[in-house]
C-alpha cells in the first residue's frame, strides 16, 4: 500500500496532537526526588492535589508537577530553615494523621485524609501546632507552582498570551 506524503503529515500530526488533546496526562512513574524522601513526595503530591484539584475545567496540582517543583525548589534552596520548615511540617502532619486516625497520612482513607487537611486549614488565619504552619507552607507553595505552571496558567486561567482581546474592557480603570 502506498501513501501519500499528505496521508503521512496528516497522520503524524494526529498522532503527536493526541496526547495535548487530553486534560489529564498519563501518570508518570515516580519522579526521581532532588530533596523529599519518596514518601515525603508522595505526601507533597497528595495534599498539593487535594488543595487543588483537578475539575472541569483543567488538571489539578499533580497533573501540573507541582511536588516536582516544589522538589527542585527545595533542592537548590540557600536557605536553611525553608527545607528544614518542609522536613518538620511532614513529620508534623504525619504525628496528627497518627493522632487522628491511628496510621500515617497515607495509609489513611481519603476520607481521613480530608478531614486532616480540612482540620489544619481551618486554622490558617492563626496558626499554632506545626501541622497547622505547614499549612500554610504547603498551600503556597501549591498556588505558587501551580499557577506558573503550562496547566495553571493556560488551561485554568485561560491566559491566550500577549495578544489583543476584543470585546468589552473588564478590568479596572484607575483614573
Amino acid at each position: 500500500m502506498k501513501i501519500s506524503r499528505r496521508d503521512m503529515i496528516q497522520a503524524t500530526a494526529a498522532a503527536i496532537s493526541l496526547p495535548a488533546l487530553a486534560k489529564v496526562p498519563p501518570p508518570s512513574p515516580s519522579p526521581k526526588t532532588l530533596f523529599f524522601t519518596p514518601a515525603e513526595f508522595v505526601l507533597v503530591d497528595e495534599m498539593s492535589d487535594m488543595i487543588i484539584p483537578t475539575d472541569q475545567q483543567s488538571a489539578g496540582a499533580r497533573a501540573a508537577g507541582v511536588a516536582t517543583f516544589i522538589d527542585a525548589r527545595l533542592a537548590e534552596s540557600f536557605e536553611k530553615d525553608q527545607p528544614e520548615r518542609w522536613r518538620a511540617g511532614i513529620k508534623a502532619v504525619e504525628a496528627l494523621s497518627r493522632e487522628m486516625h491511628g496510621k500515617t497520612f497515607m495509609a489513611s482513607t481519603p476520607d481521613q485524609r480530608l478531614a486532616l487537611l480540612t482540620r489544619i486549614a481551618a486554622a490558617e488565619s492563626d496558626p499554632k501546632s506545626d501541622a497547622e504552619k505547614f499549612f500554610k507552607e504547603i498551600k503556597s507553595g501549591t498556588i505558587r507552582a501551580y499557577y506558573t505552571s503550562k496547566i495553571g496558567i493556560h488551561d485554568d486561567q485561560q491566559y491566550k498570551g500577549n495578544v489583543i482581546q476584543p470585546g468589552e474592557y473588564a478590568g479596572y480603570d484607575a483614573t
